[in-house]
C-alpha cells in the first residue's frame, strides 16, 4: 500500500495505539480513536505487525480534542493528548477490566479510574543537538531522536524549570538525565558515557541532589549528601520514606498516595505478617506495617533500594528483614511462607516466577500491582489456577497523557 486509503478505527489498544481496518488488513496507527474514519498510509512492519500513519481524520470521534502540546504528534512521551481527559479515563479503565475479565466474578469489587491523575514527578530526558545547540527532550515516537520542546505540560513545574536551567550547563559526556521530584528536594542523575571528570562542585538549584552515573557506579556531585524523602499516607496520618537516586518511585505523587492508601484499606486489621516482593524502598508495605504493627519480609533486585527499605523500617520501628535477590528466578524462603498478606509490585515484565510458586507460599491474601495489563493478566491466570479468586480490581491513571494504566488486584483463597 504505497498510497493512502480510508479505514475504520475499531479499537484503542493499551499503549494508546489504534487498530485501523482496511482492505481486509489491520494496521496499528497512533493518534486515532475508535469509531473514527481516517485516511492512512502504511509505513513499516515492526514486531510482527504493519504500522500506519494517519494523514487525515475524515470523521473524528466526539472524544477527540486538539492536543494542548505543540509537539504531541512527534514526541514519544505522550500517546493520548488528542483524547478528552474523561475519555482517557474510560479507555484506560476498559484496558484493565478487559485484561482481567475472565477472573471477574459477581462479587468482585470493581473501581474504574477516577479523579485527575496529577502531573509527573519522575522524568528521563535525552540529550539532543540541533541548529540551536544541545538540548534535553524525550525521544520521538519509535525513534531515538530527542524532540526539542519549550515546556512539558504533564511535568511538575520544578522539573520544567530544571530542564531549562540544565540545557546551558550540561557536561559534554552526559547522554541523558533522570530526575525525581520528592517532598524535600529532587534527585538529578547525569547518565554519562565515561567516569565523572574533575568538575567544580555543582551549584545549588531548588534543593537538587546531583549524581553522576557511569555504568553501575553512581557518585554524588555535591557534598554533603542529603537524604530526600517521599511523604505517603499511613492510617490517618503520614510518614516519610527515604528515597535514593536510583530507587523506583511512581511517576505521579497523587497516584502513588492512592496506591498506598488502597493497600492499607485492603489489608485486614489483624494482619501481622506481610511479605513484600519487588518492595523497592518499602513504599507499599512499610506505611501499612507501621499502622498495623505488622512484621515485613521484603525482597528486591536493586541492592540500593534494599538498603533504603532497611533504613526506612528502622526509622518507622517496623520489624522485619529485607534482602536483595533475583525475583525473576526466586528460591523459596521460609519467611515468605504463609504470610497474612503478600504484596507484589513488579516492573513491566510482571512476576511470573513468583506467581508460579504461590501454591508453596500460600499467603492469606495477595495484593498485586501491575503497570502492564497484559503481564498482569498472565500472572493473574497463574494465581487463579492455584486456587485464588479475584476479590477486588481497580484501575488507576498514574500517567497523564500516556498510554499506560496501573492495575491493582486483591486475591484470596
Amino acid at each position: 500500500m504505497d498510497t493512502s486509503v480510508e479505514a475504520e478505527v475499531s479499537a484503542l489498544l493499551p499503549g494508546g495505539v489504534g487498530v485501523a481496518c482496511c482492505c481486509r488488513e489491520r494496521l496499528l496507527v497512533p493518534h486515532v480513536l475508535p469509531g473514527e474514519r481516517v485516511r492512512v498510509c502504511r509505513k513499516e512492519r515492526r514486531r510482527g505487525a504493519w504500522w500506519g500513519r494517519a494523514v487525515e481524520i475524515l470523521a473524528p470521534s466526539p472524544a477527540r480534542v486538539s492536543p494542548p502540546c505543540p509537539v504531541a504528534e512527534r514526541c514519544g512521551g505522550c500517546a493520548l493528548q488528542h483524547v478528552q481527559p474523561a475519555a482517557q479515563a474510560e479507555y484506560k479503565s476498559a484496558w484493565v477490566r478487559d485484561a482481567f475479565a475472565e477472573f471477574i466474578e459477581h462479587d468482585t469489587h470493581w473501581q474504574s479510574c477516577s479523579g485527575e491523575p496529577g502531573l509527573r514527578r519522575r522524568v528521563r530526558w535525552f540529550v539532543g543537538k540541533d541548529a540551536d545547540g544541545r538540548f534535553l527532550g524525550f525521544h520521538a515516537r519509535c525513534t531515538h531522536q530527542p524532540v526539542r520542546h519549550a515546556q512539558c505540560l504533564v511535568l511538575e513545574a520544578p522539573l520544567n524549570r530544571l530542564r531549562v536551567w540544565l540545557e546551558s550547563r550540561l557536561p559534554d559526556a552526559v547522554r541523558s538525565v533522570q530526575a525525581t521530584l520528592l517532598a524535600d528536594g529532587m534527585h538529578v542523575v547525569f547518565e554519562a558515557e565515561r567516569a565523572m571528570p574533575n568538575l567544580p562542585e555543582w551549584p545549588e538549584f531548588e534543593g537538587a541532589q546531583w549524581w553522576w552515573r557511569h555504568g553501575e557506579e553512581v557518585q554524588p556531585m555535591r557534598r554533603p549528601v542529603r537524604t530526600l524523602h517521599d511523604r505517603v499516607p499511613a492510617g490517618a496520618g503520614e510518614v516519610s520514606l527515604a528515597v535514593g537516586p536510583c530507587d523506583f518511585v511512581q511517576g505521579s505523587q497523587p497516584g502513588n498516595r492512592a496506591l498506598v492508601r488502597q493497600v492499607q484499606q485492603w489489608l485486614p486489621k489483624d494482619c501481622r505478617r506481610i511479605v513484600d516482593l519487588f518492595c523497592g524502598a518499602g513504599n507499599l508495605s512499610l506505611p501499612a506495617a507501621h499502622v498495623l504493627g505488622a512484621r515485613v519480609a521484603g525482597a528486591e533486585g536493586n541492592a540500593a533500594s534494599v538498603r533504603a527499605a532497611r533504613f526506612n523500617a528502622r526509622r518507622l520501628r517496623v520489624a522485619g528483614e529485607f534482602i536483595a535477590c533475583n525475583l525473576f528466578a526466586p528460591r523459596q524462603r521460609a519467611e515468605w511462607v504463609a504470610a497474612d498478606a503478600l504484596i507484589l509490585d513488579p516492573p513491566r515484565k510482571g512476576a511470573k516466577a513468583v506467581c508460579a510458586m504461590m501454591h508453596a507460599l500460600l499467603p492469606g491474601m495477595i495484593i498485586m500491582v501491575n503497570c502492564d495489563v497484559a503481564a498482569g493478566a498472565r500472572d493473574a491466570r497463574l494465581l487463579h489456577t492455584q486456587g485464588y479468586r479475584l476479590r477486588a480490581l481497580r484501575a488507576l491513571d498514574l500517567f497523564p497523557g500516556a498510554g499506560h494504566v496501573e492495575a491493582m488486584s486483591l486475591w484470596t483463597r
